[in-house]
């Protein structure tokens, strides 16, 4: 890797710890990452004094904010901030969509923070935790997986590549099914429990009644510290891509998606055999239902 790509990584995973800790921070420290999110460029050329004056907060303020995001301190949060302009100076930072922008620029920009979003939440992943989700997910009688909402559809998705590798799956997105869903599950069993903001009140519900029942709990979300963490055994964080015209924007569906197929492979690689015959199988029942071309 060049020395290039380092500091790209760098402002990548620095700018991923700003958006994942953000909801969690105090509203002063929250002021200061919405500015440096808003402001990548203006934040790393600028002097603690100056980030203070700009956002109107403490000089004391902008040090906390660094080391609440896991930086020592404000030198080197906007040391990893100014890896965000290569050797050849070309930036990495998203660009919000303008009303001025035409069509193909808007194309870019939503591409490319999609994009950014599976690149950033490689960086988040935490190995630990994702190794125990598949040490979880292996060993499992039975996963049930819960979503509502925009989560909805990624919980399906989970469910029918978990099911195509011979596991034992189920997927429920009705709130009032998950809750009886949840509590009827065993210290044998895994649910995997998927939101956005991970404080979806139904979500959440469905969460504690799975781990009043014994199941361990695998939570998926865009932000590290949320309520939902607080009753899961694993928590998997992925990037948050949302800006102003994109809530619980598709980059971070797609990041969702991304980190579930990193799952799914590693356990179908586990199982090779039990999983190889599974998709064999339905591979067959699909490939039959499929109009031959003449």
């Amino acid at each position: 890797m060049s020395e290039t790509d380092v500091l790209r990584v760098q402002a990548a995973e620095c700018l991923a710890q700003v958006r994942t800790h953000l909801p969690a921070l105090r509203p002063a420290l929250r002021r200061v990452g919405k500015f440096v999110l808003a402001h990548p460029e203006q934040a790393m050329r600028v002097s603690v004094q100056g980030l203070a004056a700009r956002v109107g907060v403490s000089e004391a303020t902008v040090v906390r904010f660094a080391q609440a995001v896991g930086y020592s301190g404000f030198r080197e949060f906007r040391f990893a901030l100014f890896g965000g302009r290569g050797a050849a100076g070309v930036a990495i930072f998203h660009e919000d969509v303008n009303l001025t922008d035409d069509p193909m620029t808007i194309a870019r920009k939503v591409l490319h923070a999609d994009i950014q979003a599976v690149a950033e939440t490689l960086t988040l992943l935490d190995g630990r935790q994702f190794q125990r989700a598949l040490d979880v997910l292996h060993r499992a009688r039975r996963v049930e997986v819960y979503g509502v909402g925009s989560s909805a559809p990624i919980a399906q998705d989970a469910y029918y590549r978990l099911l195509r590798i011979g596991l034992t799956a189920a997927v429920v997105t009705d709130a009032h099914m998950m809750a009886v869903s949840a509590a009827a599950l065993t210290p044998r069993d895994a649910a995997l429990v998927i939101s956005h903001t991970g404080r979806t009140t139904e979500t959440l519900n469905a969460a504690a009644r799975a781990a009043e029942a014994g199941a361990t709990v695998i939570s998926l979300s865009s932000h590290r510290q949320t309520p939902l963490a607080q009753y899961a055994t694993i928590h998997l964080v992925t990037a948050d891509r949302e800006t102003v015209f994109r809530r619980e924007a598709m980059a971070s569906r797609i990041a969702h998606l991304s980190l579930i197929d990193a799952l799914c492979v590693c356990l179908a690689v586990r199982r090779i055999e039990s999983a190889s015959a599974a998709m064999k199988r339905s591979s067959a029942i699909i490939e039959a239902r499929r109009v031959r071309a003449r």
